[in-house]
């Protein structure tokens, strides 16, 4: 379904007008409301509005709503808070944000909210927020859901769920980390003033993310001491095959799965994610490590170079004269100061004659065969890695096994260099001690379809399912 096919097309109009903080609040209102009532009146929600939001609603300038709905800006005016409130109440509903229903044997109306609505009231929520983040709860909750899921077999798919939608909020965290950290460190060459430089470092990254974020997550254990436990549980079920068949009827039993074979697919994708997660969450974490000393370090150096920096008549002379070479520099200095060009001849301004030289017919240059730099063929592999994820490569090998255990490079399907590259990476995978597989290295080399590959054998794994349960 498309987004516009649910969402009104008119929904998000309240939010480029030029009352949209006004709207915004009165949103925030109508949330605080239903989070402590089942069923609010139209009349006491625009009570409810006028009370919070009372000197804005009066300040407010109502023009554009006149152009929508017709109404003349003088009445508005004129009838004062509540009929400017009504208004407000008026633009949510003829934009979708709420609804109203009669109460039943009578003509008073009530406020209901629609799900998109809701949820997209709590985002806006969300981010006007300074909320501390918590990462080291997504871990725990992922540890004690799957711990938990032992002493209760019949709930082994909430289990995964659970686990898995915790697994993608850290991750999500983790990232937003990240990029904050890199806002800040982004913003250092164009900050010029030595307090607002400071001020920033020391009021905004400090404690909303340093104090606030970063130092919990370096000091609190949680991620080492849960690890290895989340990684032996997950592993353990890749095993089972006992265990995924309860998990997938559950799923199909509670209709989250369509069929069996969809189901098991979506099952082995989110325990591959959680591994993958917890294997890389060490890099991860050093890569924000190193963010956070950069931003550091430059910031610090940026500082130190302000303070240094010559701020007085010769040092402002000094930076204008570095962009010399910009004509509307130097047109705009020449409307305020005595500034012009000057030139001059001297001795080396005249004319030199060219004096020919014999051409000498010089030996070719040798041809070197350079290797590609370390961070080139890294920095290759990485985006290889990012495209074909380990889910990826388990299942193409997974299927070429079909109902047999052996698989070889005679028999491998080659139907195009998407295969190409996801037998290369087999190899590399069947190494690791998660792959639901092992691979074995022969001699020689074979040609097939016009590709030059080498002479391998795969070993499925007991317990591994087989093709047909993919």
């Amino acid at each position: 379904m498309q987004l516009f096919g649910k969402i009104p097309d008119r929904f998000f109009n309240i939010l480029t007008s030029s009352n949209k903080e006004l709207y915004v609040q009165a949103l925030f209102v109508l949330r605080q409301a239903f989070r402590t009532e089942l069923v609010i009146g139209r009349e006491t929600l625009t009570s409810m509005i006028m009370e919070s939001l009372e000197a804005d609603i009066l300040e407010a300038d109502f023009s554009e709503e006149e152009q929508e709905s017709g109404e003349s800006v003088r009445a508005l005016e004129g009838g004062g808070l509540s009929t400017k409130a009504h208004l407000l109440v008026r633009r949510l509903l003829q934009t979708g944000w709420v609804e109203t229903e009669y109460e039943r044997g009578t003509f008073d109306e009530n406020i209901t909210i629609p799900d998109y609505a809701i949820s997209v009231i709590n985002l806006l929520y969300d981010l006007s927020q300074e909320r501390v983040r918590e990462y080291n709860s997504y871990v725990y909750a992922t540890y004690a859901s799957l711990s938990n899921a032992a002493a209760n077999p019949d709930y082994l798919y909430q289990a995964l769920q659970t686990a898995w939608q915790n697994t993608v909020r850290l991750v999500d965290e983790l990232k937003s980390l990240f990029n904050n950290i890199r806002a800040y460190y982004r913003r250092i060459p164009g900050e010029a003033d030595v307090n607002a430089l400071l001020a920033e470092h020391f009021e905004e990254y400090k404690q909303k993310i340093f104090d606030a974020v970063y130092y919990p997550l370096k000091t609190i254990d949680s991620v080492p001491r849960f690890k290895h436990a989340i990684l032996s549980t997950m592993n353990g079920w890749l095993s089972d095959s006992e265990l995924q068949d309860q998990i997938v009827q559950q799923g199909v039993a509670r209709r989250v799965f369509s069929d069996e074979e969809s189901g098991r697919d979506e099952m082995i994708s989110m325990i591959n994610y959680i591994v993958d997660t917890y294997d890389g969450i060490e890099e991860m974490i050093s890569e924000i490590d190193r963010k956070h000393v950069e931003y550091t370090s430059a910031s610090v150096e940026h500082i130190r170079y302000l303070m240094n920096a010559d701020r007085g008549v010769k040092g402002k002379l000094i930076e204008l004269l570095k962009h010399a070479s910009d004509d509307r520099l130097t047109d705009e200095m020449a409307g305020h100061i005595d500034v012009f060009r000057h030139q001059f001849y001297d001795d080396r301004s005249l004319y030199a004659e060219v004096k020919r030289t014999k051409r000498n017919i010089g030996l070719p240059m040798p041809i070197r065969e350079e290797e590609p730099p370390a961070e080139m063929v890294t920095g290759f592999l990485e985006g290889v890695r990012n495209q074909f994820p380990n889910s990826r490569i388990d299942s193409f090998v997974l299927k070429c096994f079909g109902t047999g255990d052996t698989v070889s490079t005679m028999t491998v399907p080659m139907n195009g260099s998407e295969d190409f590259i996801l037998f290369l990476l087999g190899t590399v995978r069947g190494r690791e001690k998660s792959a639901p597989y092992t691979v074995a290295f022969s001699e020689g080399y074979i040609e097939r379809d016009g590709y030059h590959l080498p002479q391998v054998s795969f070993h499925r794994k007991e317990g591994t399912a087989d093709a047909s349960g993919l």
